[in-house]
């Protein structure tokens, strides 16, 4: 299994990203605070997490579009960021 070295914010990010998914479609780029799109940045790098919004993907313009003002931009979890947040489950060793 894929392993990625994740700071703290990354991982908790990740997992935000996760939940938001699971609960309303995704995590909006609205509902990111400031010192978290580095973080987030680098999650979409990796393959953990996809940006989507009303142009389609953004893989490498997710700040563009937040600097043109356009807040339809989506994060969703990829299945590779599913697999790391798992990979980081305790295993049942018996």
């Amino acid at each position: 299994m894929l392993r990625f070295a994740l700071t703290p914010s990354e991982h908790a990010l990740l997992r935000e990203v996760r939940l938001s998914d699971e609960d309303h479609g995704g995590l909006s780029g609205d509902e990111l605070e400031t010192d978290e799109w580095e973080a987030m940045s680098r999650l979409c790098s990796l393959g953990l997490v996809e940006a989507l919004g009303e142009y389609g993907e953004a893989p490498d313009g997710e700040e563009d579009e937040r600097d043109a003002g356009a807040s339809a931009v989506v994060y969703r979890i990829t299945h590779s960021g599913i697999l790391a947040l798992a990979d980081e489950l305790p295993r049942d060793e018996s």
